[in-house]
């Protein structure tokens, strides 16, 4: 009994508890310092944030708080409790974060006001907050499923109006806030110059997708050939022997001529793409694609 309470208590602080810290502080941080100092909005509710911040001075860890506690009411009543808390636990987490940070003197901020280069430091700032932002997205989404902010109503509508996707809204509500900023760091400067806080937030929202998506899907990215071929054992034995891997072969019907094939299906590297289509050429009356896989799992290696 006191092993299963034990177990269930590790697994609530591993799987919950240390996401939320972890994703509250990641955000936070990221956005303290390097999006706030550099004047730009990465989308969402976080770049609203930080919109309003700069527009009355007010730190962006209040408004943080007054746009999520709406969210948290509605998602908690209309999509799931879990999700609800979870996620809102994490922005609460960012939120008192933001304003603790505020009170720290010398707090770090990646910006050099007397910078020779501001928009290089602009866009170092973009990459650094797109990747942070990216690694607190990528821990809620494996935690609950979800990273509340503008993705609590675009699911809400895909719920009552299902041919609406969640991503298409999440993206134009992200949209709006980023060429929101546009007119909120407006600047007798130039057209140019004004468009810099809108180039340096698509930046950091192309950032944190991709730093999302290596973290959801894992390191170990592979690719899947599929090989329809009179040749299998041939083949197959090159494969085994020039890329350390194994090859699975099944038997498969053309619905066209309905004559039986032999199919050879193997998991490679991407590096190793080239040596798997170099043996294919060699055997002109074979068919073959490709395709990625997200994650491997099991004994991939020989």
């Amino acid at each position: 009994m006191k092993q299963d309470t034990a177990h269930k208590i590790k697994f609530f602080l591993t799987a919950f508890v240390l996401p939320v810290l972890l994703s509250g502080f990641v955000r936070a941080f990221g956005i303290y310092t390097f999006v706030s100092p550099n004047k730009f909005a990465p989308g969402g509710v976080n770049g609203a944030a930080v919109l309003l911040e700069y527009a009355t001075g007010w730190n962006s860890g209040w408004f943080l708080l007054m746009l999520n506690v709406p969210l948290f009411f509605l998602a908690f009543f209309l999509l799931g409790k879990k999700e609800a808390i979870l996620s809102t636990l994490s922005m609460l987490l960012t939120s008192g974060l933001l304003i603790v940070f505020d009170q720290i003197p010398n707090f770090p901020k990646f910006f050099d006001a007397a910078a020779s280069e501001p928009i290089a430091y602009g866009l170092l700032g973009a990459v650094a907050g797109g990747i942070f932002l990216g690694i607190a997205l990528a821990v809620m989404l494996r935690c609950c499923g979800t990273a509340g902010g503008t993705a609590i109503p675009a699911a809400i509508v895909n719920k009552k109006w299902k041919f609406i996707s969640v991503s298409w809204l999440t993206s134009l509500l992200d949209a709006i806030v980023v060429f929101a900023s546009f007119f909120v760091y407006y600047s007798s400067a130039g057209f140019a110059a004004n468009l810099v806080p809108v180039l340096l937030a698509l930046v950091s929202l192309f950032v944190t997708s991709k730093t999302c998506d290596v973290i959801i899907n894992g390191f170990k990215v592979a690719y899947k050939f599929e090989i329809i071929t009179p040749h299998p054992e041939e083949i197959a034995r090159e494969i085994m022997e020039k890329t350390h891997h194994g090859a699975t072969m099944m038997r498969a019907t053309g619905m066209y001529t309905h004559e039986e094939h032999d199919v050879l299906v193997c998991i490679i590297r991407k590096r190793q793409i080239a040596e798997i289509q170099r043996i294919i050429k060699r055997y002109p009356d074979t068919f073959a694609f490709f395709s990625p896989t997200t994650e491997v799992y099991g004994k991939f290696l020989k």
